[in-house]
């Protein structure tokens, strides 16, 4: 069994991924039929799936199918990053839910217990095992933030299906990281040339897991403050720091062509598809920092934050305007977008092998800033929160190659958005101007557009950044109030439905994992760290 384990770990590795193998058949005399148990696949197992998971590279054809169904026509369209299509009104599509339910199984967790399961078993492959561990806490904290409690297999040998709380599934991934840090050996070999996201830096993967720990830390700040703190403490000081200015974690893509190219390029520059700018993106972005748009739209904010210039082209019809989320008017949906704001391809899909965020410097800065001013702990770099919350500014603006100076103007400024917010820490005048609401708020721009996981969980958890409410919402797969109101957090969508397969494969241990959620298999169900319906939006309703 073991044997046919690591075979599949090597067709994953290798057949399907294309990873070099320092470990070559070529260079050790074995049946490459029959490998024996102790051969080291741990490389180009860890290569493919960093690579796949980073770039949601899994799918029916092998290629970019879980980044269209699940990034792009979820995440993307939940934080209100951008419109969507049929997807837009919280209306599910099991099919999706299917392809990403059996993509994480059968492959990211495959492939990561597979390795670690071999490190335990066989000595030299300590670093191997490490990062295995941090990479999956990374893509199963991604996945069951996306549908609730969920299997969390750690094993090959583990056959277990029943779906495991996410407060214990939290609490084992800080146990994870925690571990993860200190299993590290710099004086055993790493990963070099495997490794596209830090090219074998072992500091650098501490950091990432650090702040990951941090992320998950401030994640559960609602459901369980003392866990919250304990943990962003412990992240704070955690061998490495969190990451540092350099530090990013990306992915570049290969080539062009589905799967291998970037994709938002593809589905705009290559099918015409437009990434349409929300509403809610225009508000965020509009008048904040009171600097002068420059661009070339003839229907312009006048003033907006200078990094929503190189987000966002104007329109066919020279418009710099957003389409309201959910819009309902299926017949024109088309003709909506081309009179909205889309992608920029300039600085956001400017070729086809644009590097895929997966967490960045400005991140850490804006978790930091909020686990300062929320907690009261010290910062053992010496930081203060507003500090950590302008450091993460000016790295945002650098990222899209604006300066240092043009992003101190934009701090200064007390010049508000339409949401009341500020950009100024130390301005607190006016509705929607609160240091959370600031904070939350620049680390939403930041996270622009591939961080869009991280903006569906801020606002879930805090109600932040303020959002327009969708136009319409799928009645029949979710409750939802008539309200309208945008300080009321069940107004936005909570998380997917299970793929219809479950029902049918796992029946029991389904409606055990139903059974933790509060309001059933909905859209509209809260996840246990966002069940508080928590509520920190002050902007005028």
């Amino acid at each position: 069994m073991k044997t046919r384990n690591i075979l599949l770990s090597f067709i994953v590795g290798i057949g399907l991924l294309g990873a070099s193998c320092t470990n070559g058949f070529d260079a050790i005399n074995v049946d490459p039929v029959n490998p024996p148990d102790s051969l080291d696949f741990s490389k180009p197992d860890l290569s493919g799936v960093l690579w796949d998971g980073a770039t949601y590279n899994v799918g029916e054809n092998g290629a970019a199918d879980l980044h269209q169904r699940v990034k792009a026509l979820g995440y993307d369209i939940f934080s209100q990053y951008v419109l969507g299509n049929s997807v837009r009104k919280y209306t599910p599509n099991d099919g999706y839910s299917d392809l990403y339910w059996k993509s994480h199984y059968n492959n990211y967790l495959a492939v990561l217990n597979i390795v670690i399961y071999d490190a335990r078993r066989y000595g030299g492959r300590e670093n191997s095992m490490a990062l295995a561990r941090i990479w999956r806490v990374y893509l199963h904290s991604r996945f069951v933030d996306f549908f609730g409690p969920a299997p969390f297999p750690k094993s090959p040998e583990d056959t277990d299906s029943k779906y495991e709380t996410l407060e214990d599934q939290f609490k084992f991934f800080f146990s994870e990281l925690d571990e993860s840090v200190k299993q590290f050996d710099v004086n055993e070999e790493f990963l070099s040339g495997e490794d596209q996201v830090y090219w074998g830096g072992i500091t650098k993967w501490k950091r990432f897991a650090n702040t990951l720990r941090l992320r998950l830390a401030m994640q559960v700040s609602e459901i369980d403050p003392a866990l919250s703190k304990q943990q962003a403490e412990a992240a704070l000081k955690a061998d490495g720091g969190l990451l540092q200015a350099g530090d990013d974690a990306r992915i570049a893509m290969r080539s062009a062509g589905w799967g291998n190219q970037y994709p938002y390029r593809m589905y705009q520059v290559s099918w015409g598809d437009r990434q349409s700018l929300t509403t809610t993106m225009e508000k965020i972005l509009k008048g904040i920092g009171g600097m002068p748009y420059t661009g070339t739209a003839t229907v312009n904010p006048g003033n907006v934050d200078p990094r929503g210039e190189r987000m966002f082209d104007p329109s066919l019809q020279g418009k710099w305007v957003g389409i309201i989320p959910g819009y309902d008017d299926n017949a024109s949906v088309t003709t909506a977008k081309e009179n909205a704001g889309t992608m920029s391809t300039t600085w956001i899909i400017p070729n086809d092998t644009r590097k895929t965020d997966i967490m960045l410097y400005a991140e850490a800065c804006f978790l930091a800033a909020e686990a300062l001013e929320r907690y009261g702990i010290a910062d053992p770099t010496g930081k203060t929160a507003k500090t950590r919350y302008e450091d993460g500014v000016v790295a945002s603006f650098g990222y899209l190659g604006l300066s240092e100076s043009q992003a101190r103007t934009y701090l200064a400024s007390d010049a508000k958005n339409d949401w009341g917010t500020s950009a100024n820490y130390d301005d607190a005048t006016g509705a929607g101007n609160t240091k959370l609401e600031k904070i939350i708020t620049q680390k939403y721009i930041a996270g622009y557009p591939d961080i869009s996981a991280q903006a569906w969980n801020d606002k879930r958890r805090l109600n932040l950044p303020a959002f327009d409410i969708p136009e319409s919402r799928d009645s029949g797969s979710g409750t939802y109030p008539s309200d309208g109101d945008i300080q009321n957090p069940a107004n936005y969508i909570s998380r997917v439905i299970y793929p219809q397969s479950e029902k049918l494969i796992n029946e029991t241990n389904y409606n055990a994992g139903v059974a933790q959620l509060q309001g059933g298999d909905k859209t509209s169900s809260a996840l246990w760290w966002a069940s508080k319906r928590s509520n920190y939006c002050t902007s005028a309703r």
